[in-house]
């Protein structure tokens, strides 16, 4: 998990997207002890910040794999994966699936990431997928839930 450690940034425009990684040792988790990923995000979008949990990034719960806005520790290591298939990955290559929650719509997706190198700038190339549907609204007074508010697709983030 070690290579996935640090703050990543995708600017787009007058949009970025922030995303700080750390890792956390011997958590936790289904009756067992398991090394984590966890992390925190900052999205800006034309300009203004949407949300911003970076300040929960240091934050000790008693279980972080469901506090912490990014969090997993699923390892890809199959070049023709069906979750990301890697042509241009070493046979040898781990890639890392993560839980990624956006706390403005309440969804879920799934964050694969790729450390790489690129024109000599260590980078991540990331893919934001598999958005969890919106739950089923049975009062039609309600208001909509809204849309899955961060960037989806895949797009390349630059280590800071």
């Amino acid at each position: 998990l070690n290579p996935f450690v640090g703050t990543y940034i995708y600017n787009n425009g007058n949009s970025s997207f922030k995303i700080v990684l750390k890792k956390m040792i011997m958590q936790p988790r289904l009756g067992n002890y398991e090394d984590l990923i966890i992390g925190e995000y900052q999205y800006i979008e034309n300009g203004l910040e949407k949300i911003n949990t970076l300040a929960n990034i240091d934050v000790v719960y008693s279980n972080q794999f469901l506090k912490h806005n990014i969090a997993g520790n699923r390892i890809i290591t199959k070049i023709t994966s069906r979750l990301w298939q890697c042509s241009q990955c070493n046979p040898n290559e781990k890639r890392l699936i993560v839980v990624l929650e956006d706390k403005i719509s309440g969804r879920n997706a799934d964050f694969l990431m790729r450390r790489t190198i690129i024109n000599g700038q260590e980078v991540m190339q990331v893919r934001i997928q598999n958005i969890s549907s919106k739950p089923i609204n049975v009062d039609f007074n309600e208001p909509p839930q809204p849309e899955f508010s961060l960037p989806k697709g895949e797009f390349i983030m630059i280590k800071q």
